[in-house]
């Protein structure tokens, strides 16, 4: 009987043996390979994103260098005080609509784009594949020498990064 047995493990592998070696293989790979797809998806959006989001940073950092006596100056539209201006770029459109106090200006004064930077911001964001940008400032109600700014950018199916920050003398 020993011989046997000894015969026996000496023989190696049935087929049926790495049959089903073959099969748990292929089903470890298969399931190994579908992650693949999905994780290059998500390593794309996040790239995006952080794209998306150095452009706003940027933004709010050159608001930041024109200061807020130069911002405040930007609320005062045809010698009248205003409490907000807000800058609409329409990238699909290619255009820009500026509103102070929610009412639109047909012909908004090429200055106030220059201070903004808002043609380069506006190529950057069309580069991305944003589909709007928004720069808001306004005053901030009770409060002296301080402006709220808001940068907004919105890309996608409802998807945006924001950012909120004050400026102040």
């Amino acid at each position: 009987m020993l011989g046997y047995q000894k015969d026996h493990h000496n023989r190696g592998f049935t087929i049926i043996e790495v049959i089903l070696a073959l099969l748990v293989i292929s089903l470890v790979i298969i399931g190994v390979l579908m992650f693949f797809p999905t994780s290059r998806k998500a390593t794309e959006e996040s790239a995006l994103k952080t794209r998306i989001a150095n452009s706003v940073v940027s933004e709010v950092e050159v608001l930041k260098a024109v200061g807020y006596k130069n911002l405040k100056k930007l609320l005062d539209y045809e010698g009248e005080a205003k409490d907000k201006l807000l800058v609409e770029l329409l990238i699909k459109e290619n255009s820009i609509k500026v509103y102070f106090d929610d009412i639109e200006i047909q012909s908004p004064p090429s200055s106030l784009l220059d201070i903004l930077k808002v043609n380069n911001w506006k190529s950057s964001l069309s580069e991305l594949g944003v589909e709007k940008g928004i720069i808001e400032i306004k005053t901030v109600g009770g409060v002296e020498n301080l402006i709220g700014v808001r940068v907004r950018a919105e890309y996608g199916s409802g998807k945006n990064y924001e950012i909120n920050t004050y400026i102040s003398l």
